[in-house]
């Protein structure tokens, strides 16, 4: 007894490394044993030869598009369809009168299309002894929205000097007085040469004449910067684009969309897909 009580510690510590011990060799025999559990279920989840799926039947499918492409009759949600292309009645004179504007717009003609320029000229030349020669680069913006944007503003810049979307990057002739000057332009990166003479131009914006035949009512210079917008037929439609085939209109009142197509023999206005 007093040896029990001296060394009840160690005795207690060697029956838990023991206990360790066991179970530690234990393990693999356990791991072997869940090992092969799993590989029974899965031979018995998993078949080793599955049967091949039937071929599918598409056999109705197949019967309804041939019947879709033979059916004759067809969905016509355009003219004269009323529910998505309703008529207006408005009063004129205190009588009320009936506003077909779809078939009012078809009759506005475009006239003509115009390309409005942006424009790099040749206006001058800076140069001083002793000081690096300036060119003097004019630009024009003709689709500018506001009117005093449109005139040519002239800007000085020396070689590789970067400003108002060009680079001076060359130069030919006399430093007083050259020949041409090569400008890279920063937002696209391309290479011009302009002279005195001959400018670079590039399209930034289209201007259209437009004229409503019935009452033969004419708007001339329309551009899609315009405040203003264009009323005929007691309807008024304003411009929100214009490109080099077509003009894009909003009618006010019922806010539609109609693209007008640029043809000057036989001129159409559709509504343009949502």
């Amino acid at each position: 007894m007093q040896f029990l009580k001296k060394n009840y510690e160690k005795i207690i510590l060697g029956v838990v490394v023991l206990a360790t011990l066991g179970i530690v060799a234990f393990l693999p025999i356990l791991v072997s044993q869940e090992r092969k559990k799993l590989d029974d279920l899965e031979s018995q989840v998993i078949p080793h030869n599955p049967k091949p799926l039937p071929p599918l039947d598409l056999s109705k499918e197949d019967d309804f598009l041939n019947r879709s492409k033979n059916s004759s009759v067809s969905l016509n949600l355009e003219k004269p369809h009323k529910i998505f292309n309703p008529v207006r009645w408005q009063l004129k004179n205190s009588a009320p009168f009936r506003n077909p504007s779809g078939e009012e717009i078809e009759k506005l003609t475009i006239t003509k299309i115009s390309p409005l320029y942006e424009i790099y000229s040749l206006t001058g030349v800076s140069a001083s002894e002793g000081l690096p020669t300036h060119y003097g680069i004019g630009i024009t913006h003709q689709a500018a929205e506001a009117i005093s944007k449109r005139n040519l503003k002239t800007t000085y810049a020396s070689m590789n000097q970067t400003t108002n979307n060009f680079t001076v990057v060359a130069a030919e002739g006399p430093e007083e007085d050259p020949t041409s000057v090569t400008l890279k332009l920063s937002d696209t990166g391309q290479t011009v040469v302009i002279t005195k003479d001959k400018p670079f131009e590039r399209p930034e914006g289209y201007i259209a004449d437009l004229v409503y035949t019935p009452d033969n009512k004419a708007f001339p210079n329309r551009r899609k910067t315009d405040a203003s917008p264009i009323c005929f037929a007691n309807e008024c439609y304003k411009i929100v684009d214009i490109t080099e085939h077509e003009v894009v209109l909003f009618q006010l009142s019922n806010q539609k969309i109609w693209t007008k197509e640029y043809n000057p023999t036989n001129s159409a206005a559709s509504p343009a897909s949502p």
